[in-house]
């Protein structure tokens, strides 16, 4: 009986706190973690870090394509001058 009504506060807990932004408390008996502050700031710094390599990671695609339209723009243009350069040799061999 003691069992089902731990699982049924539990369970209370999760359901009622379905799109809740705080989750910071705890159902009796629930199983908990505690972490020192030293590790807390080690973990925080860590999620920061990865987010500022992948901003960086975006930017760096970002500027790549960039470049690369550039350089398909610039192929495109030489492969015009090149086909009208062919022509007009050719118009001048025949």
């Amino acid at each position: 009986m003691e069992n089902t009504n731990i699982t049924n506060i539990v369970l209370d807990k999760k359901i009622d706190s379905y799109g809740y932004d705080e989750k910071n408390f705890i159902a009796p008996h629930e199983i908990t973690v505690t972490i020192t502050i030293g590790e807390y700031r080690k973990l925080v710094a860590e999620v920061a870090t990865k987010q500022a390599d992948i901003d960086k990671a975006n930017s760096d695609r970002y500027a790549r394509n960039l470049e690369n339209e550039k350089l398909k723009q610039e192929i495109s243009e030489l492969q015009s001058e090149l086909y009208k350069i062919q022509k007009s040799k050719n118009e001048t061999i025949e």
